[in-house]
């Protein structure tokens, strides 16, 4: 099982004991407005969310990692970052997306996540460039991207159909020499 671990949290392969939380972020308004990939209709669609996040992470060769952020103070599985090949490659190799529990938004969790997640893309993968994407009224998402090195690169309008909603997205980018520069400016302190 693959697992990455920061001072405050595990980042970890789903298991089926996990439905509880994707139970939770799927039904959260507040999470489901911004997190598309987690607007899924029922326990049903939780469930066949889940079994699919757990298929590809056991694909060999693996080119998608969906991994449960667990609180190492807790236990408790608190919110979502998946990573993979980008569905773009022009916007960069690797896209992530991530989601948390709204009673844990504030502390820095998917900051510390995200940039846990950049080592090991960089460092371990020997990947290229990374980006993700925003809509720019979701300024702790935009801060998430700021903070963890990610560059703004591009801006754009966005229709959401199923919200009947049309509004400006962000696209962060980092590059793996940003990525070293980063490492090595953190080391030098």
């Amino acid at each position: 099982m693959f697992q990455l671990e920061t001072p405050r949290l595990v980042l970890r392969d789903w298991t089926e004991s996990d439905l509880a939380l994707i139970e939770a972020l799927a039904s959260e308004p507040s999470v489901t407005r911004y997190q598309t990939r987690l607007r899924v209709a029922g326990a049903d669609g939780c469930r066949r969310w889940l079994g699919t996040a757990i298929f590809h992470n056991r694909q060999d060769p693996r080119f998608a990692y969906s991994t449960a952020v667990v609180s190492k103070h807790t236990g408790s599985a608190i919110g979502w970052l998946g990573w993979g090949e980008a569905e773009d490659p022009a916007h960069g190799e690797v896209s992530f997306g991530y989601a948390l529990l709204p009673a844990e938004w504030g502390r820095g969790y998917i900051s510390e996540a995200v940039v846990a997640m950049l080592g090991f893309v960089f460092e371990t993968l020997g990947r290229g460039s990374v980006y993700a994407t925003c809509a720019a009224s979701n300024r702790g998402s935009a801060r998430v991207l700021e903070k963890s090195g990610l560059t703004l690169v591009h801006r754009w309008l966005r229709r959401d159909d199923e919200l009947n909603l049309e509004e400006e997205h962000l696209r962060y980018r980092m590059e793996r020499n940003g990525w070293m520069n980063r490492i090595t400016r953190n080391d030098a302190s």
